[in-house]
């Protein structure tokens, strides 16, 4: 049976599900709750930097970049209502934790050296 959490958005951005974390990642349109692993090598792509385009996030590790649709496709369903957000987590899943922590993902996107 899914399980259903609700996530201050004002106070909190980071869920751990089991072993896996998720961050709530604002990349143009609602906030998702996405997978903190680059596809790569699992890199946390909460410490990315979008490209400045905003349709990539640069990974931390290794400066892959992981398009933000293909991070969408994988975001955990929720419904947002002002401040507050309702989750829908996968069968099965073990212990949830909610945590605030910095999002570098959500930073603007860096800009080259000035020339």
């Amino acid at each position: 049976m899914a399980r259903v959490i609700v996530i201050d958005l004002s106070r909190h951005n980071t869920v751990y599900v089991g072993h896996d974390r998720y961050f709530v990642l604002h990349a143009g349109g609602p906030p998702l709750l996405v997978r903190d692993h680059c596809p790569h090598r699992g890199g946390p792509l909460s410490l990315a930097r979008p490209t400045p385009d905003g349709r990539r996030l640069s990974c931390p590790w290794h400066g892959t970049k992981v398009g933000v649709s293909a991070v969408r496709r994988g975001c955990l369903p929720m419904v947002r209502s002002g401040d507050e957000a309702v989750v829908l987590l996968p069968d099965g899943t073990e212990p949830v934790s909610v945590l605030r922590k910095e999002v570098l993902a959500n930073l603007p996107a860096e800009t080259g050296p000035a020339c």
